[in-house]
């Protein structure tokens, strides 16, 4: 898929997306005729908005990993359909991912602008998908709204920056109606009692009594590509025993492991923890994805369509792997030891509050790792995601290096075992792959 192959004449392409657009397939844009095209605004009025969204999960969520996937992608769609009338050629998400409505159409013969557009639907879509804003959030998205229209105003004239906000307005109201069908809201209630093991030694338990499960029913939202989440991650972990065999073997590995960490390996789990005070996992690939916009210097339309691919991965990556999750219910590593190798062993990271395998970082990773391999081949880059923590960066030569740190990450923290790892990135591009397949950007793919 050539997402940005770009055809010589600007005037073609518009009369050519009008004459497509009469077809039958509503998810086809119509093409302003007279606004300024996406590919001639600079990306950080999209970048922007998601640097503050990592900022604010960072400031106020707590440590649990799937909800902020879900904040993130819903942004991410949002800003791609703000700047979808923008690029020539281009398709909507509408009628791709699953029960999202048909957004709503511009009228071709009048300007817009696209920064603003996105400065009408982001704060009303963050508002609505949000449980809550604490005060300096709103400060923040208030703060950057104000900032972008008076930078707009500047540009274009009053009756444009209204016209635009007024568009953003009416995709966010349709944006939030599609969110507030997606099963968030009753899974709130829900409660869960974990099978004990003395049904299943193999059971997952929760490591202190305090401890409370994990999104439990995070694996029942609707999934935003995924038609059948029970189809993923099928690859079989090994057969549970005690004293031989693949689970015993690769729990005495973290044990070994444990006993000779190395300086790097720690920095390696630390770097890839993604826990209070981050944008948490999701948003380290937000923080990836920002960087290298930075770095290849592109422009609003290709991190639009960037986010586009990128949001509903986040999304499924984590609705699929939890669903996998609690259908495996496999219990972590620091359980397994205690009671099978060593009562007093600890691992390097606080075990997290959900079953094992498979990994969630592993997941999440290889499937952005596969569509940003797909959008840009192999960027080397240096990620400074939490250089503000006091972590040291972390350089790359390819996307796919940064899954597979990521994924062993977990065995450096004595969190995961060595399956739960190379089978989630398994499963991570497949769905990578699988997205890939299922969304078509612009009539050219």
């Amino acid at each position: 898929m050539k997402i940005y192959r770009k055809l010589s004449l600007y005037s073609f392409i518009v009369i050519f997306s009008v004459l497509i657009y009469s077809c039958s397939d509503s998810t086809v844009s119509p093409v302003s005729s007279v606004s300024v095209p996406a590919s001639n605004i600079d990306a950080k009025y999209a970048l922007d908005w998601m640097d503050i969204e990592y900022q604010i999960i960072a400031d106020q969520h707590n440590d649990s990993p799937p909800p902020p996937s879900r904040l993130y992608s819903y942004s991410c769609i949002t800003i791609y359909e703000c700047v979808r009338p923008g690029i020539p050629l281009s398709l909507s998400l509408s009628g791709q991912l699953n029960d999202m409505p048909l957004m709503p159409a511009i009228n071709q013969t009048l300007e817009y602008d696209w920064p603003t557009v996105i400065a009408g639907a982001i704060p009303l879509v963050m508002r609505g998908t949000y449980d809550t804003l604490f005060p300096s959030a709103v400060n923040l998205v208030n703060q950057k709204y104000n900032s972008v229209l008076q930078e707009r105003g500047a540009v274009v004239s009053q009756e444009v920056i209204d016209r635009s906000l007024q568009h953003g307005i009416a995709i966010a109201d349709k944006i939030l109606d599609w969110a507030a069908e997606d099963n968030y809201a009753e899974t709130r209630n829900m409660s869960y009692t974990p099978p004990p093991r003395t049904l299943n030694p193999a059971n997952w338990e929760p490591i202190n009594p305090e401890d409370i499960p994990n999104e439990p029913y995070w694996g029942t939202l609707r999934p935003f590509v995924v038609q059948n989440t029970n189809t993923f991650f099928s690859i079989p972990h090994p057969q549970f025993s005690t004293n031989s065999g693949g689970f015993y073997d690769d729990a005495m590995e973290l044990v070994q492991i444990s006993q000779n960490l190395t300086l790097e390996q720690k920095r390696i789990a630390n770097f890839w923890n993604d826990k209070i005070r981050t944008g948490t996992p999701s948003g380290h690939w937000v923080s990836i994805m920002s960087q290298i916009a930075r770095i290849l210097n592109l422009k609003l339309d290709r991190v639009a369509q960037m986010y586009a691919l990128m949001g509903p991965t986040m999304a499924d990556g984590f609705i699929v792997c939890w669903n996998a999750k609690y259908r495996y219910n496999i219990l972590r590593p620091q359980s397994y030891i205690r009671d099978y190798i060593d009562p007093n062993w600890n691992p390097f990271l606080i075990t997290p509050s959900f079953p094992a395998y498979p990994s969630g970082h592993s997941s999440l990773s290889g499937a952005c790792a596969e569509i940003m391999t797909h959008l840009f081949g192999n960027v080397p880059f240096t990620d400074y995601t939490h250089q503000q923590l006091g972590y040291l960066p972390r350089s790359f030569e390819t996307f796919n290096q940064v899954a597979e740190e990521a994924a062993f990450s977990r065995l450096y923290g004595g969190i995961h075992y060595r399956f739960d790892s190379e089978n989630g990135l398994e499963g991570g591009h497949d769905l990578g792959r699988y997205i890939l397949q299922r969304i078509r950007l612009t009539v050219i793919d």
